[in-house]
């Protein structure tokens, strides 16, 4: 059957593809062993893919500022730190009353530089004792228990002598020697209400027979000590009359200071001081703080802690509180 004949064939039958297939295989070429030469696909092309776009990413939002503040009591004894530059200095009220009366005291330095005068008398192996040995002996010689008292012309210039640290002519005169010198002697006694010899051995080496902390004698002038021994009707002077009232009050400091030793009082606070706070990394906050409170008479300081807890003081606000944090301290005393 012929070709022209195939096709009508294929076009009555309505099988295009029964048709496609045998014009095709028709169509091809055969070489001397039969083969059949079958053409080359076209390569495979896909088809292009649209990538999806990623989702833009947003930064999180900053974190808020942190803020805190405080405040409270400044300490009276000026122990409180509001920063670690910045105490508060709390002022105190003058010092408490001496703990000597200047006739206490002068009869303190006299005797601590007048035990270390040598004199014959002297027991063996005496050692002088020290101020500090003295004082202890002596620390309630107040203006309370000891008072000062008012001192004639010849009194003034023995004491004057006494405690003169450059000239030792009085301390030698009244301890190197006979103890009855007069008229320095006399106005010892009737300053300080203790004889020079009594002075002497109970500061000085500890005991004496006619003073001590329960003997109970009074002093004498020469005169009326001759006059008693002449006679009767014998008037003591007014001075020593005076002085052995001295010498009451002596024995009574003396006995205090054993038995209830001085103790310095605590100074006290002359304001009340209070301090306030600021922590934190908002800088307009913080610059707000340290206006208000410079404004209302606060001494302020400022402390800044880097993010590695490193830290300084500063005398200014840095610019910017990214990884920091900013303390502002402040106290006042009113």
């Amino acid at each position: 059957m012929g070709k022209f004949m195939q096709s009508i064939l294929c076009i009555s039958l309505l099988s295009l593809t029964a048709c496609s297939d045998k014009l095709l295989f028709s169509s091809m070429n055969t070489d001397a062993q039969g083969v059949v030469d079958v053409p080359t696909p076209p390569p495979f092309i896909p088809d292009p893919v649209t990538p999806t776009p990623e989702p833009p990413v947003v930064p999180p939002p900053p974190p808020a500022p942190v803020s805190k503040l405080s405040d409270g009591a400044c300490a009276g004894d000026s122990s409180t730190n509001v920063l670690s530059c910045l105490k508060c200095d709390v002022p105190l009220n003058p010092p408490a009353p001496p703990q000597l009366s200047q006739k206490g005291s002068a009869l303190l330095e006299g005797m601590a530089m007048s035990c270390g005068v040598l004199n014959s008398s002297d027991p063996v192996g005496y050692v002088p004792p020290t101020r500090a040995q003295l004082l202890e002996r002596m620390n309630r010689l107040s203006p309370t228990l000891y008072p000062d008292t008012a001192m004639t012309s010849q009194q003034a210039s023995v004491i004057a002598g006494l405690i003169n640290v450059n000239d030792p002519t009085m301390r030698n005169r009244l301890f190197s020697g006979l103890w009855y010198q007069p008229p320095y002697s006399d106005a010892f006694e009737t300053y300080f209400g203790i004889r020079s010899i009594e002075a002497r051995y109970f500061l000085c080496y500890g005991s004496s027979a006619t003073f001590g902390l329960n003997i109970n004698t009074y002093m004498h002038s020469k005169a009326y000590l001759d006059c008693t021994y002449n006679g009767n009707g014998c008037t003591e002077s007014a001075s020593y009359v005076t002085a052995n009232g001295y010498r009451g009050q002596l024995q009574n400091a003396l006995k205090e200071s054993i038995s209830n030793p001085y103790v310095a009082p605590p100074p006290t606070p002359s304001k009340v001081c209070t301090w306030k706070k600021y922590e934190g990394n908002d800088p307009v906050l913080a610059r707000a703080k340290i206006n208000e409170w410079t404004a209302a008479g606060y001494k302020v300081g400022l402390a800044v802690v880097e993010g590695s807890g490193a830290g300084y003081c500063g005398v200014s606000l840095p610019d910017s509180l990214v990884e920091k944090t900013v303390h502002v301290g402040a106290y006042i005393c009113q």
